[in-house]
């Protein structure tokens, strides 16, 4: 019967592209790497490994077999992953990453808890754009709005929510009335600024119809947490996220013009390289945000 051991050593072995490495990674002898996977090679009654004296590669069936078990050593990695975190204390690092301007908005209430809960727990968060590499920049968890696109990353939604636009009582009051999209042109506008470009593009729609507007605001700012305080100051009309502009909207401090006009729905994806990477205290944190998003 073909052992677990052999099928995990056989994998380390295709992941390091060297029996050497393999075996240096395992804690073994070069001599029984190589014999468990010649050994899994006969129960298989398959070669899985091209071997010369520069370097190896999988065959055809080696891939093959590689992909198929790949699920199932992740699951029991993840099994021993949770039962070892059973008796591990809180203690530790976990690096996260996400856009910037989302921690404010959307993870501040979430750091908070988790920090109070495990007080032994280290969390380091790095704001970026660009989506972070899990193994070369050390990330443990990405929370992005932009699902990625690699099939093996495992990707969860937490959050569904629009942009809504908004202005003060007082700007609304100064100025002349809002009634429909094409009207946007007209105002003071405060947006969101990028790097790459001065224009701005918002897409708004009502049922089956759509207004697209590319305009250079009067007020740019690459931070929603400015744009809110812009727009309670009066500056003008902008966009900012759910989150950030619920409690505004129900103190009535901003308004919500010509409401019946949307933004696109926006999603908020956790992403992470698998449960058998993923930490205790990484989990311990994504169902901290998923908890707090939700409430």
């Amino acid at each position: 019967m073909t052992s677990y051991d052999a099928i995990a050593i056989f994998a380390q072995v295709a992941e390091s592209q060297s029996f050497t490495e393999a075996a240096r990674v395992l804690g073994m002898p070069l001599s029984s790497v190589s014999r468990k996977v010649s050994e899994l090679e006969t129960d298989l009654n398959v070669r899985l490994i091209d071997r010369n004296k520069r370097q190896i590669r999988l065959t055809e069936a080696g891939q093959t077999y590689l992909d198929l078990c790949r699920k199932g050593l992740d699951t029991i990695s993840y099994a021993n992953r949770v039962m070892t975190g059973r008796h591990s204390d809180t203690a530790g690092t976990v690096t996260i990453t996400m856009p910037p301007n989302l921690m404010e908005v959307l993870f501040l209430e979430a750091v908070e808890t988790f920090q109070l809960n495990y007080p032994n727990a280290r969390l380091r968060v790095l704001l970026s754009e660009r989506m972070l590499d899990f193994v070369d920049d050390r990330v443990d968890l990405s929370f992005r709005v932009a699902s990625p696109q690699e099939p093996d990353l495992v990707v969860k939604t937490l959050l569904r929510y629009r942009h809504r636009l908004l202005a003060s009582p007082a700007y609304i009051a100064a100025n002349p009335p809002l009634r429909a999209a094409t009207d946007l042109p007209k105002h003071k506008t405060v947006g969101f600024g990028f790097h790459s470009s001065r224009d701005l593009n918002w897409r708004l729609s009502r049922g089956g119809q759509v207004e697209e507007f590319s305009f250079e605001p009067n007020l740019a700012i690459n931070d929603y947490a400015a744009i809110r305080a812009a727009l309670l100051a009066g500056h003008g009309i902008g966009e900012l996220p759910e989150p950030l502009c619920r409690k505004a909207l129900q103190a009535g401090q901003l308004i919500e013009v010509i409401p019946e006009w949307s933004f696109p729905e926006i999603r908020l994806f956790a992403v992470h390289a698998g449960n058998a990477s993923l930490s205790k205290l990484a989990r311990l944190f994504l169902d901290t945000v998923t908890g707090q998003l939700k409430s």
